[in-house]
């Protein structure tokens, strides 16, 4: 997916979402609840249940109770678990409930797994399917991902088709959140596979637009139109008004992003907001808001695009959906921008920020506080027999200040010429090297590079450090030695004191270069060590905490750490966001700040940027620039771990 701005391309995702439970919706074609004959057959009063689940739901819900009822009283544990399982699809579905939905969830649950038959191990394959329904629907992605693994993994060992396709639908939208797009289409395809397979023109028409809405995000618009008006087709002679709704929603986002028919777009998003209306559903209510909110600002229609924009809030955080709150500040932000009124514009900006930043920390660990000891001195009065052995240790520590001073000057300066003549080798030898042989040199220079650092860093921290520390030590033997006057003790102290920062600032230095964590610990270590260092930089780490080679974990770790300088320094940025997501394939690093923004074109030009660029690409890598002076500078890095060189067993 090519980024068209950042706030277009949050938003999108949002254009599709079609989350299944275990059941099917159906429009209200009466006016009155029909009339279920009276049964005691807990199995009959469940099929009613589900057909009355979206249309009469609290007819559903009763019917539920009733049948778990009748199966506990005629020792039915079968039908005792689905009526449970019946209960919390109508608090996911239509109460968004979800701490009651989860509740009945677990109690299903608890009674299939006392079972080893076909239709308890079917029903947990179901329970793993509506629970990361569930987590999906409140932005809790992980547990989702591990929960449809699991019915994935369930459903499949049983040879299921009819819970299975609702489950590869729901990852695909999962991925999808993900801004996996490829991964969502596969799963898409392999659910409309399936469902063409079994005749279900339900899942066809769902799995239609979940296709369609995985290649709108990928800018594949060619099968997009065909997919849709299939879906509406089957969707009109069902009178299902909840496909209707995805369908508009889609037909919005194709003509949003692709014939840039505005309009047509926010037509499109109405006729779905009257569909979630006429549903009563809160979920599909709150997409359509969202959506129009976009459209209408992209229209110029501000003001329509803030009152869409605040509803959607309103619902949001009933649904306590904060990932579709934060997007719905982040228009509020642009529309006030554009208003001129600068002071609310910040306001829900920082709002964004706060709520984005919440959403990361809820599936991360909390910034480690790091405290910094404070050492006391005792203060001993001496006395002094002998002024010219004082005069002597002043002139020896003074000397010898200097002489440590000069050296350290000496090195970082060889140190900055060797670099510099380095890079300037290599870039003349890139441009004489054939295509097909510039990543290879590009590497050889970063080796290079890395091995001068961690050599230095080495000089550095064991040479220069441990002649400090000698220097430091004859000095406390001469002291112990010599007679000081009173008034001369602080002045003695002083020059302990600056030794003692002459060795900090060395250790600091030697650690940027090349610091002992990342050889240590690797790169999750090191890098939150190094953001932790900053007041403004927040550190954010998701997925599977694995080591690399030397090689990808160096790399990496010198292009976050030069992005960070840049925006501390040139960006003059008050907040810095750094995300890892580690996958056992794939790392992305996504590095944000609001500061000034740059042009990309003009910028990459320059050294610092094309060197960093031309790092990643060395790893088989891609990196992506996106700035502007309204909305700050995202960078996304993405590396694959597959390619040869860049994991470690």
């Amino acid at each position: 997916m090519q980024a068209k701005d950042c706030f277009l391309s949050g938003i999108r995702f949002y254009i599709l979402l079609p989350v299944l439970v275990l059941f099917g919706c159906n429009s209200r074609e009466t006016n009155e609840a029909p009339v279920i004959p009276p049964s005691q057959n807990p199995d009959t009063l469940l099929t009613h249940s589900k057909n009355l689940l979206y249309t009469y739901p609290d007819s559903a819900y009763q019917l539920a109770a009733k049948a778990e009822a009748l199966a506990k009283a005629q020792d039915n544990p079968l039908a005792q678990a689905n009526a449970f399982k019946m209960q919390a699809s109508y608090y996911s579905d239509i109460k968004t409930d979800y701490l009651q939905a989860t509740r009945y969830c677990k109690l299903a649950d608890s009674i299939y797994r006392k079972y080893n038959g076909k239709d308890f191990l079917l029903g947990r394959g179901a329970v793993y399917h509506n629970l990361g329904t569930i987590e999906l629907r409140q932005g809790n992605y992980l547990p989702a991902i591990e929960l449809y693994t699991k019915a994935l993994h369930q459903l499949d060992t049983l040879k299921d088709e009819k819970t299975l396709p609702r489950t590869l639908n729901n990852l695909s939208t999962l991925f999808s959140f993900l801004k996996d797009d490829a991964k969502s289409e596969q799963y898409a395809r392999e659910c409309y596979k399936i469902s063409k397979k079994n005749k279900d023109d339900y899942l066809v028409s769902v799995s239609s637009v979940t296709l369609a809405s995985a290649l709108i995000n990928q800018e594949k618009y060619n099968e997009v139109p065909q997919l849709l008006d299939n879906a509406k087709a089957i969707a009109l002679s069902r009178k299902d008004y909840y496909i209707l709704d995805l369908v508009y929603l889609n037909y919005g986002g194709y003509y949003h992003f692709h014939k840039k028919d505005y309009k047509q777009a926010i037509e499109n998003f109405q006729q779905a907001l009257l569909y979630a209306d006429s549903l009563q559903i809160g979920f599909e209510q709150m997409r359509a808001l969202i959506n129009l909110s976009m459209s209408y600002f992209t229209d110029n229609q501000f003001e329509r695009a803030e009152t869409s924009a605040q509803k959607t809030i309103e619902l949001a955080r009933n649904l306590q959906s904060m990932d579709v709150e934060q997007r719905a500040l982040n228009i509020l932000a642009k529309v006030e921008a554009r208003k001129n009124n600068f002071d609310k514009a910040y306001k829900y900006q920082d709002l964004s920020y706060r709520l984005r930043d919440t959403i990361m920390n809820e599936n991360n660990k909390q910034h480690i506080n790091y405290l910094e000891a404070e050492f006391q001195n005792e203060k001993k009065e001496l006395k002094i027999d002998s002024l010219e052995r004082q005069k002597n240790l002043y002139r020896i520590i003074n000397i010898a200040v200097a002489f440590i001073l000069v050296l350290f000057i000496l090195i970082l300066y060889l140190r900055q010429n060797a670099i510099r003549r380095k890079k300037q080798l290599a870039e003349q030898k890139i441009i004489q090297l054939e295509q097909e042989k510039q990543l290879v040199a590009t590497q050889a220079v970063l080796d290079g590079e890395t091995a001068e650092r961690t050599r230095l860093a080495r000089d550095l921290h064991d040479g220069l450090g441990g002649m400090l520390s000698a220097v430091k030590l004859n000095l406390f033997d001469m002291k112990q030695g010599a007679i000081i006057e009173t008034e001369d003790v602080s002045r003695f102290g002083k020059v302990i004191e600056m030794l003692d920062n002459a060795m900090q600032e060395l250790r600091r230095v030697a650690h940027n270069m090349m610091p002992e964590a990342l050889s240590r610990y690797g790169l999750k270590v090191s890098l939150e060590d190094f953001c932790g260092s900053f007041s403004n930089v927040y550190f954010h780490f998701y997925g599977e905490e694995k080591r690399l080679d030397q090689k990808t974990e160096t790399t990496l770790y010198r292009s976050v750490f030069e992005l960070v300088n840049n925006a501390v320094k040139h960006a003059q940025a008050e907040n810095i966001n750094v995300q890892i997501v580690q996958q056992s394939d794939r790392i992305s690093i996504n590095v944000q700040d609001n500061g000034k923004g740059f042009d990309a074109q003009e910028d990459l030009k320059g050294s610092g940027l094309q060197n960093i660029k031309d790092r990643i690409n060395s790893l088989g890598g891609s990196i992506h620039f996106l700035s502007s002076k309204e909305n700050g500078t995202e960078i996304a890095i993405d590396v694959d771990l597959n390619q040869e060189g860049n994991g470690k067993d």
